[in-house]
């Protein structure tokens, strides 16, 4: 159980660095909103999220990766049960090379103590929200 957003996007994370499926999977709040700059996909059941996480382990996969550090993180509650995570993720490969960087931002949600992810948007590393493109 993950009492607060900040200790689920690290189990999250963590979850992502050991490469396991299912537990990375356990994440989110389905039906769960993933948002790209490249494109949106929607995971409405778990068999699909379970795809989309694959596709996303394979790609971390392809770069090298082995680690991510979460900086900048923000963490603004919406309501009790609602808050949005905004920060960067910085991944390293097996030589402790920056391999990647990219920005987050997060909508998670409780039920029953459990923070969950329900839309995942992923962006340039510097672009935050409230500020506009230059």
């Amino acid at each position: 159980m993950t009492a607060t957003p900040k200790e689920m996007l690290e189990a999250y994370v963590r979850a992502f660095e050991a490469r396991r499926t299912e537990e990375v999977a356990e994440h989110y709040l389905l039906p769960c909103t993933f948002i790209r700059p490249d494109g949106v996909w929607i995971a409405s059941d778990r068999p699909t999220a379970l795809v989309l996480v694959d596709h996303l382990l394979e790609h971390a996969r392809s770069q090298g990766y082995a680690r991510t550090e979460i900086s900048s993180l923000a963490v603004r509650p919406l309501a009790a049960t609602l808050a949005e995570l905004s920060g960067v993720f910085v991944r390293y490969d097996s030589n402790q090379a920056e391999c990647g960087r990219f920005g987050f931002t997060y909508i998670v949600r409780a039920e029953a103590s459990l923070w969950r992810i329900v839309v995942a948007i992923a962006h340039e590393a510097n672009a935050f929200p409230g500020r506009t493109p230059d």
